[in-house]
């Protein structure tokens, strides 16, 4: 990269660098067929539409230290199925199954190997900040062998904060050797990445919102589609 940028950026981990929604909607399509068989008539968009819908919350459960993921993840079935009865025994551990099935094929999104790279030769610090126990959110750093290409790897159960707490922010730029008014956060979740990172007192914050997203994002940070933009971001934030 022969443009200017910020001396360091910190990367959000699922849908920024992992290829999250990609994989759950593959996932998906088991889980849908798995439950029709048991709770007849459900439609792969509704219950599409009711798996995303208000996990945000039921996760920051997970976070605060109230239940465990294995809770979250019995919870989470429950209320997606809702509408059509209550799953038994035999349809929760399907859905643990095709959870962990889809973990094990972690991936990146298009352009993020190269991304990473691409700063690491212009001399740009690279971390990463992401929410969810340790257990888990190593084992996707593993698999997409995050280690040899980032600076630091921060995990909310290991710092002992999550975002969008300026604790985890400050954590994880400690461990980057980075100080808040070099770095720059790069992320898809406008609360917790983009909103925690300028309540941190970041330099600033990319958004990767997606296309169909029409939210605009606060002073000091600029909003992208995708990961492939980033880069004139940064530079216009550097």
């Amino acid at each position: 990269m022969s443009v200017a940028l910020p001396r360091a950026v910190v990367f959000d981990l699922d849908d920024t660098l992992l290829d999250t929604t990609g994989l759950e909607a593959e996932m998906l399509v088991g889980l849908c067929e798995a439950v029709n068989e048991e709770l007849p008539g459900v439609e792969f968009d509704h219950l599409r539409e009711r798996y995303r819908d208000g996990r945000d919350h039921l996760y920051e459960r997970v976070l605060s230290g109230e239940i465990d993921i294995a809770a979250y993840r019995r919870l989470h079935l429950i209320a997606v199925c809702e509408p059509w009865g209550e799953p038994s025994e035999t349809l929760h551990e399907t859905a643990i199954r095709l959870r962990d099935e889809q973990l094990g094929r972690s991936r990146f999104v298009e352009h993020a190997i190269e991304l990473l790279r691409s700063l690491r030769e212009a001399d740009v610090r690279t971390g990463l900040l992401t929410n969810g126990p340790s257990w888990m959110q190593r084992r996707k750093v593993d698999l997409l062998g995050l280690e040899a290409e980032l600076d630091a790897i921060g995990i909310s159960e290991e710092l002992g904060a999550s975002k969008p707490d300026p604790a985890a922010f400050t954590a994880t730029l400690e461990l980057m050797g980075s100080a808040p008014a070099d770095t720059v956060m790069v992320g898809d979740h406008l609360d917790w990445d983009v909103r925690g990172a300028l309540a941190a007192g970041m330099r600033g914050a990319v958004w990767v919102a997606g296309d169909e997203d029409e939210r605009e994002p606060p002073p000091g940070a600029m909003k992208v589609a995708r990961l492939g933009d980033v880069p004139a971001a940064l530079a216009a934030l550097a």
